[in-house]
């Protein structure tokens, strides 16, 4: 297939996923074999020691529009993320977490907001509406909300979930926006709202369901301060630019 045919790119970043990268796929191939329209499917190998290279590489038997980008080493999630997204060739391009916590349904379930403008397409587990549920241990919503208020009054505001892990994107926007992201750990996130803000992109939030997957890559803790540090040094860099 033409690399130009496809009308979704799906990247799926990936760390030493052996155990629940296989499940997610299997599910979101057969997601996209129903579907009307074209997927293409990139997993991005973060520096993985386990066997997610050799599993992921299985399904390209059954699914030959899968792509596979082996890190030599490991560099964090928006690194991943970012190499992902540059190298997909899909009209809407967007990225997924490995663990499956966000089911694929969302994808089609959110496409129509493009047709009405919007530039980027995002999940939230913080918003809610009658189809959406969002099954997150009681621990983490609190230092989620925690996190938020921080992010809402320093950095980024209209927007209640920065962190979830779905975010889609018109491919004309990729480039401008990606390719002068610095931050390679978890706090990617907010470094690329923020710059689409500056950039004036239309951002749509959307309810999603979502569910806690056990063995999570996040440090509640230490991430989380990593990341309260990334929102001040996003303001430092971006102050220089306008």
């Amino acid at each position: 297939m033409p690399q130009d045919a496809f009308d979704i790119s799906v990247v799926i970043p990936a760390k030493n996923e052996e155990f629940r990268l296989p499940q997610f796929l299997q599910s979101l191939i057969t997601y996209c074999r129903a579907s009307a329209l074209r997927y293409e499917i990139i997993v991005v190998d973060d520096g993985s020691t386990d066997k997610t290279a050799e599993l992921t590489l299985a399904f390209q038997k059954t699914y030959p529009d899968l792509s596979f980008i082996k890190l030599g080493r490991n560099h964090g999630k928006g690194y991943a993320v970012k190499e992902g997204l540059l190298a997909a060739h899909g009209k809407v391009i967007l990225f997924m977490d490995a663990d499956g916590s966000t089911s694929p349904d969302e994808i089609e379930k959110n496409m129509g907001f493009f047709a009405e403008g919007y530039d980027i397409v995002i999940g939230s587990r913080v918003l809610q509406n009658d189809t959406s549920r969002v099954k997150a241990l009681f621990y983490r919503r609190l230092m989620g909300s925690i996190f938020n208020f921080f992010v809402s009054t320093f950095l980024i505001k209209g927007i209640k979930d920065t962190q979830c892990g779905f975010k889609m994107f018109r491919q004309e926007i990729i480039r401008p926006l990606w390719e002068n992201i610095r931050l390679e750990g978890f706090g990617f996130d907010l470094e690329v709202l923020y710059a689409a803000q500056l950039m004036d992109y239309k951002i749509k939030e959307v309810a999603v369901n979502w569910k806690h997957a056990d063995n999570s890559k996040v440090d509640l803790i230490r991430d989380s301060m990593r990341m309260l540090v990334n929102i001040f040094q996003i303001r430092s860099w971006y102050s220089k630019r306008i």
